[in-house]
């Protein structure tokens, strides 16, 4: 089983052991084509608001985390086409930061990489170490992206617990039909905001949610709840294709 979601072989990031490693540019996306759903932080939401329903996924409220919801079935991620391509939509930091990774060790986070990603290899793209084993250029580069999305992570966390203190997330199913032969898929584990809730708060919780930016996110996510229907498009679509095809 994968852990770390889309990594089959997370090692840690070793100096002498990935010493004449290299990585090859990619432009495939066939890592998160079985993902319905792809985590976001905070910072993404206007930009992912564009072109995803960004909703929240999780076993609960208290477990709810942000996510770009990008398929409307299960293993089905309706932006990623059967050569790998990604559609000319925004690509979450989540993806990017792929191959690499920061994964917890007790108390602090070690930078990890996939080992299986076929992009690695001593031939040929930028080295991860230059000549004299220092960190390249390009690595560095990825280190600093690292620590930035994880900084970005606990920003994010914070808000959900106050979407939480505040009572504001309510569960929702998603089903949308794509055929009259076809049954409606069902999305469960899905939490959005609830909006009458958080016209009701009291205008100094409503203060301290605009004062602290909590409320440009929140309204992100509302509106982006129009391209539900983008996403039923999408599907409709593929699933036309596919009875052409077949």
């Amino acid at each position: 089983m994968k852990t770390l979601l889309i990594y089959d072989r997370p090692v840690p990031l070793n100096r002498e052991l990935h010493r004449h490693w290299r990585l090859r540019a990619n432009a495939h996306f066939t890592y998160v084509a079985t993902l319905n759903a792809l985590p976001l932080v905070g910072f993404e939401f206007a930009l992912a608001a564009r072109d995803y329903p960004v909703v929240f996924a999780g076993a609960s409220a208290a477990q709810a985390l942000p996510v770009a919801l990008v398929g409307l079935r299960a293993d089905e991620n309706l932006h990623v086409d059967a050569e790998g391509r990604w559609s000319e939509c925004y690509i979450p930091a989540f993806v990017r930061r792929y191959p690499y990774a920061l994964a917890a060790d007790g108390e602090r986070f070690q930078v990890v990489l996939d080992e299986a990603w076929p992009g690695f290899n001593t031939e040929e793209g930028d080295p991860l170490f230059d000549s004299e084993g220092n960190e390249s250029e390009s690595l560095k580069r990825t280190l600093g992206f690292l620590e930035e999305y994880q900084s970005h992570i606990r920003t994010t966390q914070a808000f959900v617990g106050e979407l939480n203190r505040l009572g504001l997330l309510e569960s929702r199913q998603l089903q949308r039909a794509t055929s009259a032969d076809e049954p409606a898929p069902v999305l469960t584990g899905l939490w959005m905001i609830n909006e009458d809730k958080l016209k009701a708060l009291p205008a100094d919780q409503a203060q301290a949610l605009l004062k602290n930016g909590a409320l440009g996110w929140i309204y992100a996510h509302l509106l982006s709840l129009v391209n539900l229907d983008r996403l039923g498009a999408r599907l409709a679509q593929r699933s036309a294709s596919a009875a052409s095809a077949a």
